[in-house]
């Protein structure tokens, strides 16, 4: 298939007459100038060259748009994409090609729903999927993504016998996907930004992900790291770990819609898995710090599908640190399976320094022997600077509104002289900040985050 980028849609600006008699007196009154819709062009097919995308025009993404090797998609600054819901686009950066999308924090990068304002639903299209040659604990070091699902020889990941940890497969910063994720097929989906087998040379930051069909981030397996992660009102998990990552990420905002949950009963804020064999004791093992979760709570509109906040699940290890974990349904943190209790007592996960409350328990254990009791969790964790706090609003956050949040501390807070960064795992990689959660004194989701894709009109 031919890569190709066709003008659909051309208005030209419309003006008053006063914008044309510049001359006229500047005591007239002006008539109202009207604003114009912007070019829009499709995108669709393979990439296998340099395309640069102009901010001045919105695109469609039309079907699975794939990046091969050798290929680069740059994207500037303000540009607006928008998936086509009738296709379920997608973007696939393969092996080998690259994106190169930087916004800023005034200007952020949009990918979003194809819909009018007002119509847009979750699962609208398909989202963004990176793949690299980064580490991958399969049997032979490479995958494909959901068995092969998206079609022969797309999105294939891992480096083999030989991976590349530092592989580069780009630069995203400072953007938006919005009403992404769908089922391709049962229990084989596209999430809103997929990392599969991406390296630590690939640069990701300030991302925000809202109303996802799905997942909002999954990493399978690889070695990159992140920072200022945002998902907001996803269906399933927020954060989905498997395959063997192993990466740094500091910095993340989790907000559970309560009306809005997964229909396996097991949307959490993290879902720490690894669902395969191990192979060459890869473990999956996130390095992470600074988050924020805010669970969906217990009101009347809470969805029973509604899982805990974070999940230590099978074949897996984390290091959990500095950290703020509310407003649960469930367990705030549970432990389902013995090997991530076990790892957790052993040493080689750890979960320190946060804060936590659950609506209905604050630790859950089941199928688990390392501690004989949730009790016996909660006594080993407290000793390791962990601490409850009696609700949500007991953890100083200026607001947990789901429309309008904002998570910066307020003074008193007992999360702002929290953290620790003095374990070995947290001593490279990471901003030495005082406080726990995703914030401290400052917001850093201002100019370039939005909490009300559905209202905003892209077309201008």
């Amino acid at each position: 298939m031919k890569f190709r980028l066709s003008t659909i849609l051309a208005v030209s600006a419309l003006v008053s007459t006063a914008a044309f008699n510049y001359s006229c007196s500047k005591d007239d009154n002006p008539s109202e100038v009207i604003v114009p819709e912007k070019k829009q062009e499709i995108i669709e097919g393979e990439i296998k060259s340099t395309v640069k995308l102009d901010a001045s025009k919105t695109y469609l993404l039309r079907g699975y748009v794939r990046v091969l090797p050798g290929g680069t998609l740059e994207i500037p600054a303000g540009t607006v994409i928008m998936g086509e819901k009738s296709s379920k686009a997608a973007l696939i950066v393969e092996m080998g090609g690259k994106i190169k999308a930087n916004g800023t924090a005034s200007n952020p990068i949009v990918f979003t729903s194809d819909q009018s304002v007002g119509s847009k639903n979750i699962g609208d299209w398909s989202g963004i999927i990176i793949c690299g040659k980064s580490i991958v604990n399969t049997a032979d070091g490479t995958a494909q993504y959901e068995g092969g699902v998206l079609g022969k020889d797309v999105a294939k990941y891992g480096g083999g016998a030989t991976p590349d940890l530092n592989d580069n497969s780009g630069e995203l910063t400072y953007a938006r996907i919005e009403y992404a994720g769908i089922a391709i097929e049962q229990d084989k989906e596209i999430n809103g930004l997929t990392l599969c087998g991406v390296g630590k040379g690939t640069k990701i930051n300030h991302i925000m992900i809202s109303y996802g069909g799905d997942d909002s981030f999954e990493f399978f397996g690889g070695t990159v790291d992140a920072t200022h992660l945002i998902a907001y009102r996803g269906v399933d998990d927020d954060f989905d770990f498997d395959q063997g990552y192993n990466g740094k990420l500091q910095y993340g905002i989790s907000i559970k819609d309560p009306a809005v949950a997964d229909a396996a009963g097991t949307s959490r804020g993290i879902e720490l898995e690894n669902k395969g064999a191990v192979v060459g004791g890869a473990h999956t093992r996130p390095v992470i710090s600074n988050f924020t979760f805010i669970g969906p709570g217990t009101g009347a509109n809470v969805k029973t599908q509604h899982g805990a906040s974070v999940h230590f699940g099978q074949n897996s290890r984390m290091f959990l640190a500095n950290s703020i974990i509310v407003g649960a349904a469930t367990a705030a943190v549970e432990f389902n399976t013995d090997f991530p209790a076990k790892e957790l007592k052993e040493g080689r996960s750890a979960f320190v320094n946060n804060l936590v409350f659950g609506n209905k328990s604050n630790y859950g254990v089941k199928d688990v022997t390392s501690f004989a009791t949730v009790s016996d969790l909660e006594t080993f964790v407290n000793a390791v600077g962990n601490s409850a706090v009696a609700n949500v609003d007991a953890t100083g956050l200026t607001s947990t509104s789901l429309n309008a949040p904002n998570l910066v501390l307020k003074t008193g807070s007992p999360a702002l002289a929290k953290a620790k960064f003095d374990l070995a795992d947290l001593q490279s990689g990471f901003d030495k900040v005082t406080f726990a959660g995703a914030m401290g004194t400052e917001d850093w989701t201002k100019g370039w985050a939005n909490w009300d894709p559905q209202n905003t009109d892209y077309s201008k």
